[in-house]
């Protein structure tokens, strides 16, 4: 009875190692093919990663390229289309993007900017320092009418050098706002208006630039890619020309081409823009003449 004991305990042992012995083979067998599998993923990751980085660098200079093709050829599109004329930018104290794009832009289509800084939202007429200045120019005017008549009065002393600037020179004297170099025979032809209060309009801001449309001039309201001040979506509901991405040389081929009254609406990125920049109408040679 022991030696049989034994020997059923012997033969359940060599199964038992056997069994043992197939599960552990199948585990190694299947780790291996794991393993290679895993292998396998790698290499083709470091094949597709290798063929991404060299597509990116490819793109990469392709876009430096662009860049710089448009930046060269900005120049020659938009020199001279204003040629001679006085473009006031008015902007707000404090944090103003895009204000050297503005001015750049109007430089090289050969005009002049001025920048007209407000120190406070609506030229800041509630200070009583500040209306006595205004009302002293323009005289006795009711407190809700006080501030569109600045605007008629700044308005007409831009445009028309004939006016004199009392009121400019008033409110710049009480510390409304600041102006830079705008020549005493200089008269204005247009606007950019710049001008917000934590993402609010200025009033005062669109009040002149409205002004200066009636009186003929060309007018745009502007913003920067980098700080939304809602100023674009503002002026097109108002019905005024707008540019939501003046930092980039489309954004200001699309302000020059506006103020040089060759296009109107909403350029830019916005969900309200028509376009992102106007495109020109070219004509072929030949046609002018038949």
């Amino acid at each position: 009875m022991y030696n049989l004991r034994y020997h059923l305990a012997s033969l359940v042992a060599v199964f038992l190692s056997l069994a043992i012995g197939l599960l552990l083979g199948t585990i190694v067998v299947e780790r291996g093919t794991l393993d290679t599998q895993r292998d396998s993923i790698v290499t083709a990751l470091q094949e597709e990663f290798r063929s991404l980085s060299e597509e990116n660098s490819v793109l990469g200079e392709e876009n430096a390229a662009l860049a710089a093709f448009v930046n060269d050829t900005l120049p020659a599109l938009i020199g001279g289309r204003l040629e001679g004329r006085t473009i006031v930018v008015i902007v707000n104290s404090g944090r103003v993007d895009g204000l050297g794009s503005v001015t750049d832009a109007i430089r090289m289509a050969g005009a002049r900017p001025v920048t007209v800084t407000l120190n406070e939202a609506s030229l800041g007429l509630d200070r009583p320092e500040v209306s006595e200045a205004a009302t002293s120019v323009i005289g006795p005017i009711a407190d809700d009418q006080l501030l569109s008549g600045a605007i008629d009065r700044l308005t007409a002393e831009w445009t028309d050098p004939t006016q004199g600037r009392l009121l400019t020179e008033a409110l710049v004297a009480s510390n409304a706002l600041a102006i830079g170099d705008l020549p005493a025979e200089a008269a204005v032809d247009g606007v950019v208006n710049l001008a917000a209060w934590d993402q609010t309009p200025d009033e005062a801001a669109f009040g002149i630039a409205n002004a200066v449309a009636q009186r003929g001039g060309t007018v745009s309201a502007a913003e920067a890619t980098s700080h939304e001040t809602g100023l674009a979506g503002a002026a097109a509901e108002r019905g005024l020309s707008a540019v939501d991405d003046v930092g980039s040389p489309q954004g200001q081929y699309a302000l020059v081409m506006v103020l040089a009254g060759e296009a109107e609406g909403y350029f830019g990125l916005g969900p309200g823009a028509q376009a992102r920049y106007p495109v020109p109408t070219l004509q072929r040679a030949g046609e002018a003449s038949e």
